[in-house]
């Protein structure tokens, strides 16, 4: 692990984020001392914990990855940051998310990887709270905004995937989630400078209404991404 790479990003970071005074979106009902009455893994805190799954939950030809003991949703500076280890555990925010808002927000994603892959399932049209996980267990890492391409809970897509992309990065004028993947800042993502991945994720997190991070095992060191996790979080 690079300390001078983690200092560098804290610094960056200090720059470019911004507080914005929004009205936080309240979730709390959907939890019952702390945990999703629809999707248990999902446990509502108030610090993020790092605590290593029992169990794998990503296999590639290299070997097989342990995740989070928990998925995660906090409030910081009034906006929901959600903590998952695979990216698909997104669906289940995003339909907590347009549950309690109505609102079909576009996504923003930051990511080594476009997540461009096509569901090889049979598509939903109606995703509730109810269904959400046992839809997420037929998705996988990179088909899950394929998955979900037929329902009503999001808009736009915003990639942000390329070199360029990040360089040249502003944030859209439509309300939107932040959707980040943190293996942007491993080997796959090292396309791009530390400067403008920082400054784009800053940016896109200081206008975001939600902000989902995924810590995907297998494509950058776990403890890695729990340090500059917790730096975009304390700072």
């Amino acid at each position: 692990m690079n300390e001078k790479v983690l200092w560098k990003i804290e610094e960056l970071w200090k720059k470019y984020y911004q507080y914005r005074d929004k009205t936080t979106i309240d979730v709390s009902k959907n939890y019952e001392n702390g945990v999703s009455k629809y999707y248990s893994p999902f446990h509502k805190v108030d610090n993020f914990h790092f605590h290593q799954s029992q169990e794998s939950v990503f296999i590639d030809d290299y070997g097989e990855y342990f995740g989070l003991e928990r998925y995660q949703v906090l409030e910081k500076d009034n906006t929901l940051v959600y903590l998952f280890d695979n990216h698909n555990e997104m669906l289940y925010p995003l339909v907590e998310i347009f549950t309690a808002t109505k609102h079909q927000y576009d996504i923003v994603h930051i990511d080594a990887h476009p997540d461009d892959a096509k569901f090889q399932a049979e598509k939903i049209q109606t995703l509730t709270l109810e269904n959400v996980p046992n839809y997420i267990k037929k998705t996988r890492i990179s088909d899950f905004f394929d998955a979900i391409s037929e329902t009503n809970i999001i808009q736009d897509i915003h990639v942000v995937t390329h070199s360029d992309s990040l360089e040249f990065f502003l944030p859209p004028k439509q309300p939107y989630i932040l959707s980040l993947d943190i293996d942007i800042f491993g080997p796959e993502g090292d396309f791009a400078e530390l400067k403008d991945k920082v400054r784009s994720i800053a940016l896109a997190w200081s206008n975001a209404d939600v902000v989902c991070i995924a810590t995907s095992p297998g494509f950058i060191d776990q403890n890695y991404a729990q340090k500059i996790i917790e730096i975009f979080i304390k700072s």
